[in-house]
């Protein structure tokens, strides 16, 4: 499986992953390329890792802390997500995603 990630410079990364390989799209992330995301450590509040799903699957309810982190952080729409709330598992193969 894999993901394509780009960055907040518009460079491409294509990463892949093992289902459940780490806990979160976040951690892949930090642990593969881009350490500059996630100062709360994936606990949904600091709003370091919001990334702009652009393509795959993004139906699964955020929680009222994610949906706080975003208000919080002037970022709205059903596209928008935080990085440390999205499970690494077979809905996210082919997902694109842009860090904010």
């Amino acid at each position: 499986m894999n993901v394509t990630i780009i960055d907040i410079d518009n460079n491409t990364h294509f990463i892949a992953f093992k289902r459940f390989e780490y806990p979160s799209l976040m951690e892949l992330i930090v642990n593969t390329y881009y350490s500059e995301i996630g100062e709360c450590k994936g606990k949904a509040l600091c709003g370091t890792c919001i990334v702009k799903v652009l393509k795959g699957h993004n139906d699964k309810a955020l929680s009222k802390q994610e949906k706080h982190t975003l208000k919080v952080n002037d970022v709205s729409g059903k596209n928008f997500r935080l990085a440390c709330q999205i499970m690494l598992d077979e809905d996210l193969d082919s997902s694109v995603f842009k860090i904010l």
